[in-house]
Protein backbone atom coordinates (compact mmCIF):
# COMPACT_ATOMS: atom_id res chain seq x y z
CA UNK A 1 0.00 0.00 0.00
CA UNK A 2 3.05 2.12 0.59
CA UNK A 3 4.25 1.75 -2.43
CA UNK A 4 0.86 1.90 -3.99
CA UNK A 5 1.49 6.09 -2.38
CA UNK A 6 4.71 6.44 -4.41
CA UNK A 7 3.58 5.40 -7.97
CA UNK A 8 1.63 7.65 -9.88
CA UNK A 9 -1.43 5.91 -11.37
CA UNK A 10 -1.34 3.18 -8.71
CA UNK A 11 -3.54 3.41 -5.65
CA UNK A 12 -2.37 1.87 -2.27
CA UNK A 13 -6.16 0.99 -1.34
CA UNK A 14 -6.57 -1.08 -4.61
CA UNK A 15 -3.88 -3.37 -3.41
CA UNK A 16 -5.20 -3.51 -0.07
CA UNK A 17 -8.13 -4.92 -1.79
CA UNK A 18 -6.16 -7.67 -3.17
CA UNK A 19 -5.06 -8.07 0.04
CA UNK A 20 -8.30 -9.00 1.55
CA UNK A 21 -7.27 -6.44 4.01
CA UNK A 22 -9.46 -3.27 2.70
CA UNK A 23 -13.39 -4.21 4.23
CA UNK A 24 -11.32 -5.28 8.00
CA UNK A 25 -9.55 -2.02 8.25
CA UNK A 26 -12.44 0.15 7.34
CA UNK A 27 -14.50 -1.55 10.35
CA UNK A 28 -11.15 -1.66 12.48
CA UNK A 29 -11.39 2.49 12.03
CA UNK A 30 -15.48 2.88 12.21
CA UNK A 31 -15.51 0.38 15.34
CA UNK A 32 -12.21 1.08 17.04
CA UNK A 33 -13.16 1.62 20.76
CA UNK A 34 -14.97 -1.92 20.40
CA UNK A 35 -11.95 -3.96 20.56
CA UNK A 36 -9.23 -1.30 20.79
CA UNK A 37 -6.05 -3.43 21.37
CA UNK A 38 -6.92 -6.05 18.59
CA UNK A 39 -7.50 -2.71 16.39
CA UNK A 40 -4.51 -0.86 16.96
CA UNK A 41 -2.31 -4.38 16.45
CA UNK A 42 -3.98 -4.42 13.04
CA UNK A 43 -3.93 -1.02 11.98
CA UNK A 44 -0.63 -0.39 13.46
CA UNK A 45 1.05 -3.21 11.40
CA UNK A 46 -0.61 -1.72 7.89
CA UNK A 47 0.49 1.67 9.20
CA UNK A 48 3.87 0.34 9.98
CA UNK A 49 4.12 -1.08 6.57
CA UNK A 50 2.95 1.83 4.64
CA UNK A 51 5.17 4.30 7.06
CA UNK A 52 8.40 2.18 6.29
CA UNK A 53 7.62 1.62 2.24
CA UNK A 54 7.40 5.31 1.83
CA UNK A 55 10.44 6.18 3.98
CA UNK A 56 12.68 3.02 2.54
CA UNK A 57 11.73 3.10 -1.15
CA UNK A 58 10.26 7.14 -1.80
CA UNK A 59 14.17 7.33 -3.48
CA UNK A 60 14.56 4.04 -5.08
CA UNK A 61 10.98 4.59 -6.49
CA UNK A 62 12.33 8.06 -7.64
CA UNK A 63 15.31 6.55 -9.27
CA UNK A 64 13.51 3.79 -11.07
CA UNK A 65 10.79 6.09 -12.81
CA UNK A 66 13.94 8.34 -13.35
CA UNK A 67 15.88 5.43 -14.85
CA UNK A 68 13.37 2.79 -15.74
CA UNK A 69 10.08 3.98 -15.72
CA UNK A 70 8.49 1.89 -18.62
CA UNK A 71 9.30 -0.95 -17.32
CA UNK A 72 8.43 0.12 -13.55
CA UNK A 73 4.76 1.12 -14.81
CA UNK A 74 4.26 -1.65 -16.76
CA UNK A 75 4.98 -3.94 -14.15
CA UNK A 76 2.40 -2.02 -11.57
CA UNK A 77 -0.09 -2.57 -14.66
CA UNK A 78 -0.29 -5.74 -14.43
CA UNK A 79 -0.28 -5.74 -10.71
CA UNK A 80 -3.44 -4.05 -11.04
CA UNK A 81 -4.96 -5.89 -13.77
CA UNK A 82 -4.26 -9.07 -11.53
CA UNK A 83 -6.29 -7.72 -8.76
CA UNK A 84 -9.61 -7.17 -11.66
CA UNK A 85 -10.63 -10.63 -11.24
CA UNK A 86 -10.88 -10.60 -7.26
CA UNK A 87 -12.61 -7.94 -7.50
CA UNK A 88 -14.82 -9.42 -10.16
CA UNK A 89 -15.78 -12.15 -7.73
CA UNK A 90 -17.54 -9.82 -5.44
CA UNK A 91 -20.52 -8.59 -7.93
CA UNK A 92 -23.03 -9.82 -10.43
CA UNK A 93 -22.95 -7.51 -13.95
CA UNK A 94 -26.58 -8.05 -15.19
CA UNK A 95 -27.94 -4.82 -15.65
CA UNK A 96 -27.05 -1.60 -17.86
CA UNK A 97 -27.13 0.50 -14.51
CA UNK A 98 -24.35 -1.55 -13.62
CA UNK A 99 -22.14 -0.60 -16.42
CA UNK A 100 -23.10 3.07 -15.89
CA UNK A 101 -21.76 2.61 -12.41
CA UNK A 102 -18.40 1.76 -13.40
CA UNK A 103 -18.08 3.88 -16.57
CA UNK A 104 -19.28 6.63 -13.77
CA UNK A 105 -15.75 5.61 -12.33
CA UNK A 106 -13.88 5.50 -15.46
CA UNK A 107 -14.58 9.07 -16.50
CA UNK A 108 -14.00 10.64 -13.09
CA UNK A 109 -10.22 8.91 -13.18
CA UNK A 110 -10.04 9.98 -16.91
CA UNK A 111 -10.62 13.66 -15.75
CA UNK A 112 -8.19 13.36 -13.03
CA UNK A 113 -5.92 12.50 -15.52
CA UNK A 114 -6.18 14.60 -18.22
CA UNK A 115 -5.56 18.09 -15.84
CA UNK A 116 -1.90 18.20 -14.86
CA UNK A 117 -0.24 20.93 -12.87
CA UNK A 118 3.15 21.70 -14.21
CA UNK A 119 3.75 24.50 -11.72
CA UNK A 120 4.66 23.54 -8.20
CA UNK A 121 2.75 24.49 -4.59
CA UNK A 122 5.37 25.99 -2.73
CA UNK A 123 4.02 26.64 0.58
CA UNK A 124 5.06 29.68 3.02
CA UNK A 125 4.21 30.63 6.60
CA UNK A 126 0.51 32.08 6.23
CA UNK A 127 -2.70 30.71 6.56
CA UNK A 128 -4.03 30.28 3.33
CA UNK A 129 -0.61 27.62 2.85
CA UNK A 130 -1.74 26.18 6.68
CA UNK A 131 -5.29 26.00 5.47
CA UNK A 132 -4.33 24.26 2.12
CA UNK A 133 -1.77 21.67 3.23
CA UNK A 134 -4.60 20.78 5.97
CA UNK A 135 -6.40 20.37 2.29
CA UNK A 136 -4.21 18.23 0.81
CA UNK A 137 -3.85 15.53 3.78
CA UNK A 138 -7.10 15.35 3.83
CA UNK A 139 -6.81 14.76 0.29
CA UNK A 140 -4.42 12.15 0.78
CA UNK A 141 -6.32 10.08 2.95
CA UNK A 142 -9.30 10.15 0.88
CA UNK A 143 -7.17 9.17 -2.06
CA UNK A 144 -5.96 6.10 0.34
CA UNK A 145 -9.18 5.02 1.49
CA UNK A 146 -11.46 5.62 -1.96
CA UNK A 147 -10.15 2.12 -4.15
CA UNK A 148 -8.67 3.03 -7.24
CA UNK A 149 -7.87 6.82 -7.01
CA UNK A 150 -4.18 7.25 -7.31
CA UNK A 151 -3.30 9.99 -4.81
CA UNK A 152 -0.28 10.64 -7.05
CA UNK A 153 -2.33 11.23 -10.09
CA UNK A 154 -4.29 13.49 -8.16
CA UNK A 155 -1.25 15.17 -6.76
CA UNK A 156 0.19 15.97 -9.80
CA UNK A 157 -3.14 17.30 -11.40
CA UNK A 158 -2.58 20.08 -8.45
CA UNK A 159 1.05 20.47 -8.33
CA UNK A 160 1.53 19.40 -4.99
CA UNK A 161 3.30 15.88 -5.91
CA UNK A 162 6.80 16.88 -5.37
CA UNK A 163 5.33 18.72 -1.79
CA UNK A 164 3.90 15.39 -0.49
CA UNK A 165 6.40 13.45 -1.28
CA UNK A 166 8.82 15.56 0.41
CA UNK A 167 6.45 15.46 3.88
CA UNK A 168 6.91 11.29 3.51
CA UNK A 169 10.49 11.24 2.91
CA UNK A 170 11.51 14.50 5.19
CA UNK A 171 8.67 14.49 8.04
CA UNK A 172 11.49 16.60 10.32
CA UNK A 173 12.64 19.55 7.38
CA UNK A 174 9.18 21.87 8.42
CA UNK A 175 7.71 20.21 11.29
CA UNK A 176 4.74 22.71 11.11
CA UNK A 177 4.05 21.45 7.68
CA UNK A 178 4.26 18.00 8.53
CA UNK A 179 1.73 18.47 11.37
CA UNK A 180 -0.56 20.74 9.15
CA UNK A 181 -0.10 17.33 6.50
CA UNK A 182 -0.83 15.19 9.54
CA UNK A 183 -4.10 16.66 11.13
CA UNK A 184 -6.03 16.71 7.86
CA UNK A 185 -4.47 12.80 7.00
CA UNK A 186 -6.41 12.09 9.97
CA UNK A 187 -9.45 14.14 9.84
CA UNK A 188 -9.65 12.56 6.34
CA UNK A 189 -9.27 8.93 7.80
CA UNK A 190 -11.83 9.32 10.22
CA UNK A 191 -14.28 11.14 7.81
CA UNK A 192 -13.86 9.36 4.45
CA UNK A 193 -13.38 6.03 6.31
CA UNK A 194 -17.40 6.58 7.83
CA UNK A 195 -18.61 7.12 4.84
CA UNK A 196 -17.04 4.36 3.04
CA UNK A 197 -17.98 2.28 5.68
CA UNK A 198 -21.68 3.22 4.78
CA UNK A 199 -21.39 2.83 1.47
CA UNK A 200 -20.02 -0.80 1.78
CA UNK A 201 -23.14 -1.46 4.10
CA UNK A 202 -25.93 0.04 2.21
CA UNK A 203 -24.69 0.10 -1.01
CA UNK A 204 -22.30 -3.10 -1.28
CA UNK A 205 -22.77 -3.83 -5.23
CA UNK A 206 -22.50 -0.17 -6.16
CA UNK A 207 -19.67 0.49 -4.53
CA UNK A 208 -17.74 -2.71 -5.86
CA UNK A 209 -18.73 -1.25 -9.48
CA UNK A 210 -17.20 1.95 -9.08
CA UNK A 211 -13.74 0.28 -7.82
CA UNK A 212 -13.87 -2.17 -10.92
CA UNK A 213 -14.45 0.77 -13.01
CA UNK A 214 -11.59 2.74 -11.07
CA UNK A 215 -9.16 -0.23 -11.35
CA UNK A 216 -9.66 -0.52 -15.22
CA UNK A 217 -9.66 3.42 -15.79
CA UNK A 218 -6.12 2.90 -13.88
CA UNK A 219 -4.72 0.99 -15.86
CA UNK A 220 -6.06 2.56 -19.08
CA UNK A 221 -4.04 6.22 -17.81
CA UNK A 222 -1.40 4.05 -16.79
CA UNK A 223 -1.08 2.43 -20.19
CA UNK A 224 -1.49 5.85 -22.14
CA UNK A 225 1.48 7.05 -20.21
CA UNK A 226 3.62 4.84 -21.32
CA UNK A 227 2.57 3.23 -24.62
CA UNK A 228 4.91 5.84 -26.30
CA UNK A 229 7.81 4.32 -24.90
CA UNK A 230 7.26 0.85 -26.02
CA UNK A 231 9.49 -0.01 -28.91
CA UNK A 232 10.41 -3.77 -30.40
CA UNK A 233 13.37 -3.85 -28.69
CA UNK A 234 11.64 -3.23 -25.06
CA UNK A 235 8.50 -5.91 -25.80
CA UNK A 236 10.02 -8.82 -24.13
CA UNK A 237 10.97 -7.65 -21.40
CA UNK A 238 7.59 -5.23 -20.86
CA UNK A 239 5.93 -8.63 -21.53
CA UNK A 240 7.85 -10.26 -18.77
CA UNK A 241 7.64 -7.90 -16.30
CA UNK A 242 3.60 -7.60 -17.19
CA UNK A 243 3.27 -11.26 -16.67
CA UNK A 244 5.15 -11.20 -13.29
CA UNK A 245 2.86 -8.19 -12.08
CA UNK A 246 -0.12 -9.77 -13.11
CA UNK A 247 0.81 -13.29 -11.60
CA UNK A 248 1.88 -11.78 -8.51
CA UNK A 249 -1.70 -9.48 -8.45
CA UNK A 250 -4.01 -12.92 -9.09
CA UNK A 251 -1.48 -14.90 -6.34
CA UNK A 252 -2.15 -11.85 -3.76
CA UNK A 253 -5.91 -12.29 -4.62
CA UNK A 254 -6.31 -15.61 -4.13
CA UNK A 255 -4.28 -15.53 -0.69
Amino acid sequence: MGLGKIIPGVSGSLLAFSLGIYEKAIDAINNFFSDIKENILFLGKIGLGVVLAILLCSKLIIFLLNHYYLYTIIFFIGLIGGTVPYILKKVKINKIKDISYILISVLIVVLIGMFKNDSNFNPTNNLLSYVYIIFIGFLDAATMIIPGISGTATYMMLGCYEFVLNIFSNPFENIIFSILFGSGLLLGIFLVSKFIAYMLKNHYQKIYLLIIGFSLSSIFYLFLDIYKYISYSSLIYCSILLLIGFLIGIKLGND
